[in-house]
C-alpha cells in the first residue's frame, strides 16, 4: 500500500464521468463519486468518516448532503473544528508570553503555571464568542461591534488586571492598585497555615493581603540568604498581585537590601483553580460611569459571580483583544498601522497595499514626513494614517486608553476600497468595518481556503450565487458554511469555474485536520495537546512530534492563509512518527485513564482490527469500491510482517501505520 500522497487525483476507479470541459491542469474534468466528496466534507467538518448510511442516502439524493451537513454541525466536534478555524481566521493566536513584555513592562504576563493556560484562554476566546453568537442566531458581523466575549475568570483578571495598570505612550506605568494602597505590603506565607480568599480579600480583616503560598517553603534561590523566609512581603502592585495570583513568588527584599528574585512557584500556591480556566461564559465588557469604581482585577470569588467587566479601554470586537494587540504591536514610529492593516485584512481580506484606488477628500493623521518619500509611499499613507487615527486616538502604543490630548483630539477617516466615512470612536470604526461590502467575499474567501486548500474563482457564478445565499440569510454564518461545502466547489460533482481556474487540488492533512481526525477517529481528548486547558502535565512525544508539522497559518501584511499543501520528505517523516506513536496506544494498549474513550484493538483479532482501520482511519465503506482492495493490502501487510518473524502486536502497530498513511487519511479531497 501507498505510504505517501500524491498531489494529483487518481480518477481511474472513481466511478465518476467526465462532466464535459477540463480543469485547470488541462485534463479532462472527472466528476467525483459520493464515496470521496461526502467523505471530504465530512472530514472538514467534523473529521469523521462517513457511514454507509450516509453514503446511501447522498447517492439516491445528493441534494441530500445539504441536510447531512446542517446535522453535523449541530455536533461538539464541528465546534471543536471551527473554533480553530476561527482562532486563525481572527488571528488570535500564533501568541507567546514573550510577545506581551512591550505590553506589560516590565514582567510581561509572568511566569506562573498558569500561564500558558491563560495565553490558550486569550487564543480561544473570540473564537468561542463567534460559535456562542452563531448558536443564537446573531449576525456573523456581529463579531466586529460585539463587546461581549466568552470569557474565564481567569481571562477576565487579565482583561482587569491590563485595565489597573496602563502604560501611556511614553512608557510609564500607571499603577492604579498601588495608587490606591499606599504603604501596603502584600505577605506570603506558608508556616500560619491557609488563609481564606474571604480574608486575604477583605479590607477590613487583619489578613488583607495575606496569602497562603506553600511555594516560598519551596523556592530554590541561588542566594541562601533568599531560602526558608516565611512569611515575606513586598510593596503593593498591581504586577506583583496578578504573579501571586498565578503561584509565582514576586521579586521581594531582605532585610539586609538585596533583593530575591522572581521564582515560577508551585501548583498548589496557585489562587486560581483550575476550573477559573475552563469556566467559560459570555462576558459584558463596559466603561465605567463617572464615578464607577473599575471591576477589581484580584477579586476572584466577583470574578467568578459575574458577567459584566468595568473596565476603562475599550473592547469592541476582533481587533481590540489582548492576542490581537499581541500579534501585531505597535509604536512611536509605525503608530498604530500594523494594527489597523491587520484589522482590514481580517475582516475584508485585502489590506494597503498601494493599489487601493480610494482617494479621501482629506488626510488627517497624515505623516507627511513618510508620506513625502516616495509617491508610492504617499498613496497608500494617505489611506493608512487617516484610518489609523481613530485607533492612535482611543489607545496608547501599548494598547491602553490614550492620555496625548493632540492624539486625543486627531479625528479619524475611514477610507478603504471605495469606502470614505468619518469616524468619531473606535465604534465607528467596528461599524465600518461591519458594513464593508467587501466582507461577504472576503469571509467565503478564507472558508474556501480551510476547505479546499485553494481560492475560489471571485468571478465564479457558483461562488457568487453562495455570498448572495450568505448575504440573504442575514450573514447566517452556518449557512455560508452549508452552501459552500454541499456546493460543486467542493464536492467536484461538476466543472465550476473555480475548477477551471485551480484544477483538483488535493492537499495534506495539515496539523489541525490531522490530529482532530484522529481525536475523532479514535476515540481520543487532544492527543496533540494542541489545546491546554490544565496549568500542569507533560508534553507527550506526540505532541512534541506535531509541533513540527506543517499547520495553517497567516503573516504580516499578508491577506492570504499560509497553507503548506505538499507532502515534503519531512511532512512524510513526521507523519509517520505520529502514526506510529499513536500505535502504540491503540494496539494491545492497556486502558489509560486519561484517555478513556481511546480505541483499542487486539493483534489475536486482527481480521476485525483490518475492517475497523479500513472503515475508521481509512474512512472507507464497506460499500465503497476502494474498500476491498484496502482490506487485502493491509491483510497481506499484516502477514508479511508476520513471515518476517514479527511479533503479532509489531505485525498490526505496522498495519496500524500503514492505514494512518493511506491517501484518504493523511490527503484532503481524496
Amino acid at each position: 500500500m501507498a505510504a505517501t500522497i500524491g498531489c494529483g487525483k487518481d480518477t481511474a476507479d472513481d466511478g465518476g464521468g467526465d462532466a464535459g470541459g477540463h480543469d485547470g491542469s488541462g485534463t479532462a474534468f472527472v466528476a467525483d463519486p459520493p464515496s470521496v466528496y461526502v467523505a471530504k466534507v465530512k472530514n472538514i467538518l467534523i473529521g469523521l468518516p462517513p457511514t454507509e448510511a450516509e453514503l446511501a442516502r447522498v447517492a439516491d439524493d445528493p441534494v441530500a448532503l445539504g441536510g447531512l451537513i446542517d446535522d453535523w454541525m449541530k455536533r461538539p466536534e464541528y465546534e471543536q473544528k471551527m473554533m480553530v478555524f476561527f482562532e486563525l481566521a481572527f488571528q488570535q493566536t500564533q501568541i507567546t508570553a514573550l510577545d506581551f513584555l512591550t505590553l506589560i513592562p516590565t514582567n510581561g504576563l509572568g511566569v506562573g503555571r498558569g500561564i500558558p493556560v491563560l495565553l490558550q484562554n486569550m487564543k480561544e476566546s473570540f473564537a468561542r464568542t463567534v460559535l456562542a453568537m452563531a448558536a443564537q442566531g446573531r449576525p456573523f458581523t456581529d463579531a466586529f461591534t460585539t463587546k461581549q466575549l466568552m470569557m474565564t475568570p481567569a481571562l477576565m483578571e487579565l482583561y482587569a488586571f491590563l485595565d489597573a495598570r496602563p502604560v501611556v505612550d511614553v512608557g510609564k506605568v500607571v499603577d492604579a492598585f498601588a495608587r490606591a494602597n499606599p504603604g501596603l505590603k502584600i505577605v506570603m506565607e506558608t508556616a500560619e497555615g491557609p488563609i481564606a480568599l474571604a480574608d486575604s480579600l477583605n479590607p477590613a480583616s487583619p489578613r488583607y493581603m495575606r496569602w497562603y503560598s506553600p511555594a516560598i517553603a519551596r523556592s530554590q534561590y541561588p542566594d541562601p540568604a533568599c531560602n526558608g523566609l516565611d512569611p515575606i512581603s513586598f510593596n503593593a502592585s498591581a504586577q506583583a498581585l496578578h504573579e501571586l495570583l498565578y503561584g509565582e513568588v514576586p521579586d521581594h527584599p531582605l532585610p539586609s537590601g538585596s533583593n530575591c528574585g522572581t521564582q515560577v512557584g508551585t501548583m498548589a500556591s496557585m489562587q486560581l483553580a483550575p476550573s477559573d480556566f475552563t469556566a467559560w461564559k459570555m462576558v459584558s465588557i463596559r466603561q465605567p460611569i463617572a464615578g464607577e469604581p473599575h471591576t477589581a482585577f484580584y477579586d476572584l470569588p466577583a470574578l467568578r459571580a459575574a458577567n459584566e467587566l468595568v473596565i476603562a479601554t475599550p473592547r469592541v470586537g476582533f481587533f481590540s483583544t489582548p492576542a490581537f494587540f499581541a500579534n501585531w504591536q505597535t509604536n512611536a514610529s509605525n503608530q498604530m498601522r500594523v494594527t489597523v492593516n491587520q484589522a482590514l485584512i481580517v475582516a475584508t481580506g485585502t489590506g494597503v497595499d498601494g493599489t487601493d484606488p480610494t482617494s479621501p477628500p482629506t488626510t488627517p493623521g497624515l505623516d507627511a514626513a513618510h508620506a513625502a518619500h516616495a509617491p508610492v509611499c504617499f498613496g497608500c499613507h494617505q489611506q493608512l494614517d487617516p484610518t489609523r487615527s481613530i485607533l492612535s486616538s482611543t489607545y496608547s502604543w501599548s494598547y491602553y486608553p490614550q492620555t496625548d490630548p493632540a492624539l486625543i483630539q486627531q479625528p479619524g477617516l475611514f477610507a478603504f476600497q471605495n469606502v470614505i466615512a468619518p469616524m468619531r470612536t473606535i465604534d465607528d470604526f467596528a461599524r465600518l468595518l461591519a458594513s464593508h461590502p467587501l466582507v461577504a467575499q472576503a469571509w467565503g474567501q478564507k472558508l474556501c481556503y480551510y476547505v479546499n486548500s485553494a481560492p475560489c474563482n471571485p468571478i465564479d457564478p457558483e461562488f457568487l450565487r453562495i455570498l448572495d445565499k450568505f448575504t440573504a440569510s442575514g450573514a447566517s454564518w452556518n449557512t455560508l458554511v452549508r452552501e459552500l461545502l454541499a456546493s460543486p466547489i467542493t464536492t467536484n460533482t461538476r466543472l465550476t469555474a473555480t475548477a477551471a481556474t485551480n484544477g483538483t487540488v488535493v492537499a495534506v492533512s495539515r496539523r489541525d485536520h490531522m490530529c482532530a481526525a484522529l481525536d475523532h477517529r479514535l476515540g481520543f481528548v487532544d492527543i496533540c495537546q494542541l489545546t491546554q486547558n490544565t496549568p500542569a502535565g507533560p508534553t507527550s512525544a506526540i505532541a512534541q512530534i506535531i509541533s513540527g508539522m506543517p499547520s495553517d497559518a497567516y503573516s504580516r501584511g499578508a491577506a492570504t492563509p499560509v497553507l503548506p499543501n505538499q507532502p515534503t520528505v519531512f511532512y512524510r517523516a513526521g507523519a509517520e512518527n505520529v502514526c506510529a506513536a499513536v500505535s502504540e496506544l491503540v494496539i494491545d494498549a492497556a486502558p489509560d485513564p486519561a484517555q478513556p474513550g481511546a480505541k483499542r484493538w487486539s493483534s489475536a483479532a486482527p481480521d476485525a482490527a483490518i475492517a475497523e482501520l479500513v472503515a475508521t482511519v481509512m474512512a472507507l465503506s464497506p460499500a465503497d469500491p476502494r474498500a476491498a482492495p484496502a482490506t487485502e493490502l493491509l491483510t497481506s501487510h499484516f502477514r508479511s510482517a508476520l513471515a518476517t518473524g514479527a511479533a503479532p502486536r509489531a505485525a498490526l502497530q505496522s498495519t496500524f501505520i500503514t492505514a494512518c498513511l493511506s491517501p484518504s487519511f493523511l490527503g484532503i479531497g481524496m
